[in-house]
């Protein structure tokens, strides 16, 4: 699993390989929060199909958090990130 920082969002290639119920104690490390339009209704990330078969996410930043701790947090939940 890798992730992108973008400066407004996450990308988190291979998402679907994040176990289920770690995917809500990681949104609230990033303090995710629900962009109406951007993602589907209540939800703070949204997903699509990856070509092998699983799937990716984005999650919006909405915080102003820096960069460097938005890696440590990633790498918490074994997400790697690629500049």
């Amino acid at each position: 699993m890798r992730a992108l920082i973008h400066e407004t969002r996450i990308d988190i290639l291979g998402a679907h390989r994040l176990p289920k119920q770690a995917w809500e104690p990681l949104l609230d490390d990033l303090k995710a929060e629900y962009v109406p339009g951007a993602t589907p209704d209540g939800k703070r990330r949204a997903v699509f199909a990856a070509p092998d078969g699983g799937f990716d996410a984005f999650i919006y930043r909405m915080s102003g958090q820096a960069d460097s701790e938005i890696v440590g947090i990633l790498a918490k939940y074994g997400i790697r990130v690629e500049q």
